[in-house]
């Protein structure tokens, strides 16, 4: 399996317990595709480089998974119709070499 890593900017307005939620369901892709979050990293709420649909703040989150390019295309599907997260980013995490 491949590593991947993903920045999630959620909605700014969302009360925590709906935010956790939104992180809870991208948990739950990722481990029902046979995948498996490494970690998890709540940044909190930054003001955005321009506005986003309205929105000067984002609620941002990085969560690191390994899994198979399947997770990805899933949760970049998902990702894009939910009113919730602004924007997000799929990556490919690369370990350095020894």
């Amino acid at each position: 399996m491949k590593k991947y890593e993903t920045v999630v900017i959620l909605d700014s307005t969302l009360e925590s317990e709906e935010a956790e939620t939104e992180i809870k369901k991208l948990s739950t892709i990722i481990e029902d595709g046979k995948g498996k979050v490494l970690d998890i990293d709540k940044w909190g709420v930054k003001k955005l480089a321009y506005p986003i649909n309205h929105q000067e703040n984002g609620n941002y989150v990085v969560i690191y998974f390994e899994g198979d390019s399947a997770i990805t295309s899933e949760i970049d599907r998902l990702n894009k119709i939910n009113d919730k997260i602004l924007r997000h980013i799929i990556v490919k995490s690369y370990e350095a070499k020894k």
